[in-house]
């Protein structure tokens, strides 16, 4: 193991405890100028009439604020959508908000800098994986993908295809991961693509974890680090059944896997597993991955399987630049709760997407956001939000200035439950900056469901005011 990685975490918490005493407490205040204090829900019938349900999986924020969404109803429709700044739907995008296509899943969703939308889909009636290009004002982009505005990646017959998330990079091409299904073997495997500007897609990259048949891999995040080349995770089943947090890192040149990567003599294996092994091991899946500096932060969720598989702990893990596990000592893997503590049985906690503070560079705060479960008034399900600092000694560790040291709830709606109380039912599935307010959006009770933090002091105190250091 390097040392010089070490010193720079170790150095960073150190800052992160000497200049903690001057900061202020953060309450994670909804942004009341949004939407009804805070909060947007959008019926699936204002999306699509015939809908009975729909949810966002994605969203993404323009230059000028607005936030454009990506999601799924329950007539196989997909769509895309967009907000203005005070959380009303936009009436000059497309069809009074809403750019609507038949049959398909979106997956993703991604901006260029000039505004204009992509949005990776599969579908399920030909398996193909489809990357579509519109305009600002929701128009599909005719110079897309040999003017048909879209590209796709087609499948061998009987296989299928499955997005997960896309990045846009510097010269403009698209790096998408997803799953490839390989109806033959039954086989799921890790699955990459890079498209570039214009939409044609390169020779896309698929990665077996071990041979034979009935594998399962399936990948979900995608990130890009300083040298170009590019980190997939998602899971992956060993030998055992067991199912564990995995990444791979894909040459820049899309050759082959980093062989470098999670390194073990004689073999070189690319790939790097994480066992979080909850109370033991059942299922433990990473959803996302982002890079920081020389580090790379994983997140997903580990499975109690003494509890029959209904508990999750959210769950995170952090690797150094060459795929291995950073143990500083006594550290385990971190896990948390957005609500309730790790004894808590048939309580379901996960993270669906990482976010490093956009506007803290030297010490940034990583965001954590995901689904959790509440107690009290309402009860139920919960979008989640947790600020953490990198590990010092132990683990990551929860902001103790971030909502009195514990994770931000979010319910949408609320309703009775026919005995006396009240429930709810929330998914937080997504989340971005946009002008340094929070937006996370998932979906309550079958409906499309949208909310905005108001600045974080911690982003005002370290961003935009003068720098501690």
């Amino acid at each position: 193991m390097r040392s010089t990685p070490y010193t720079f975490v170790l150095s960073a918490l150190l800052f992160t405890a000497c200049a903690a005493a001057d900061e202020v407490d953060d309450a994670a205040a909804l942004d009341p100028t949004f939407g009804n204090a805070g909060k947007v829900i959008i019926s699936a019938a204002a999306e699509n009439a015939a809908a009975s349900s729909a949810t966002v999986v994605e969203v993404a924020a323009q230059a000028d604020g607005k936030i454009v969404l990506a999601g799924n109803d329950d007539q196989n429709d997909i769509f895309v959508a967009r907000l203005n700044t005070d959380g009303s739907l936009d009436s000059s995008f497309r069809d009074g908000g809403f750019a609507r296509y038949c049959c398909g899943i979106a997956d993703a969703i991604a901006l260029r800098p000039d505004g204009r939308i992509l949005m990776a889909y599969h579908s399920p009636a030909n398996g193909a994986l489809f990357v579509l290009q519109l305009l600002a004002n929701g128009a599909d982009d005719s110079a897309f993908g040999l003017g048909r505005g879209y590209t796709y990646v087609q499948p061998a017959a009987g296989d299928t295809l499955y997005g997960g998330r896309m990045l846009v990079q510097g010269d403009g091409s698209i790096a998408l991961a997803g799953t490839y299904h390989q109806a033959s073997t039954n086989n799921n495997e890790f699955f990459f693509d890079r498209v570039a500007v214009d939409g044609m897609s390169n020779t896309p990259f698929q990665f077996e974890f071990g041979s034979g048949s009935n594998q399962d891999d399936h990948a979900f995040g995608v990130a890009i680090d300083r040298q170009g080349r590019y980190l997939v995770a998602g899971y992956h089943r060993g030998a055992a059944g067991n199912y564990d947090c995995a990444v791979i890192r894909i040459t820049a040149d899309l050759y082959d896997v980093d062989r470098t990567f999670g390194y073990r003599s004689p073999d070189d294996y690319g790939y790097q597993t994480v066992a979080f092994d909850y109370g033991g091991d059942d299922f433990d899946s990473c959803n996302d991955v982002i890079v920081q500096n020389d580090y790379i932060i994983l997140g997903g969720n580990a499975t109690h399987p003494t509890s029959g598989g209904t508990y999750q702990a959210a769950a995170l893990a952090l690797l150094d630049d060459s795929g291995e596990l950073v143990t500083l000592p006594s550290m385990t893997y971190p896990k948390f709760a957005f609500a309730y503590g790790l004894s808590n049985a048939g309580k379901i906690n996960t993270i669906g997407k990482l976010i490093a503070d956009p506007y803290e560079t030297k010490y940034p705060y990583v965001y954590a956001v995901g689904s959790g479960a509440i107690t009290g008034v309402p009860y139920g399900t919960t979008a989640g939000v947790a600020r953490l600092e990198l590990p010092a000694s132990v683990t990551f560790s929860i902001d103790p200035h971030f909502n009195g040291g514990s994770p931000a709830n979010v319910y949408f709606a609320e309703r009775h439950d026919g005995i006396g109380a009240l429930t709810t039912m929330n998914n937080g599935n997504s989340a971005v900056f946009d002008k340094g307010k929070l937006v996370v959006v998932g979906s309550t009770y079958g409906n499309i469901a949208i909310a905005r933090f108001a600045p974080f002091d911690g982003i005002l105190k370290n961003g935009f005011d003068v720098p501690l250091y």
